[in-house]
């Protein structure tokens, strides 16, 4: 399992949607949280399983929330850049 580097600006993202979440419903955030875990350990796993969207970056959109974890990886570590929800440009995290 390759080791898994998050960004500050992505631990920022997270925490703005466990924010919003809480608003919502603590039900919902934990299970926006259990959904994210999963998929970042599936990232550390199998990291090429999903596709190159745009420059090296690959994109793992969650299956029950609107978000893409954008990410890049090599031989020993996973990079987390951005948890971003669909409706936004996803070269956004770049200009961060």
């Amino acid at each position: 399992m390759l080791q898994l580097q998050i960004r500050t600006l992505a631990k920022e993202d997270i925490q703005q949607i466990v924010d919003y979440y809480e608003d919502i419903s603590t039900q919902v955030t934990d299970n926006f949280l259990i959904d994210l875990y999963a998929d970042l350990e599936l990232l550390q796993g199998n990291p090429q399983i999903f596709q190159v969207k745009y420059r090296q970056t690959h994109v793992r959109y969650m299956k029950r929330f609107p978000f893409g974890i954008h990410y890049q990886f090599d031989t020993e570590k996973v990079v987390i850049l951005a948890v971003l929800h669909t409706s936004k440009n996803p070269k956004v995290w770049e200009s961060r």
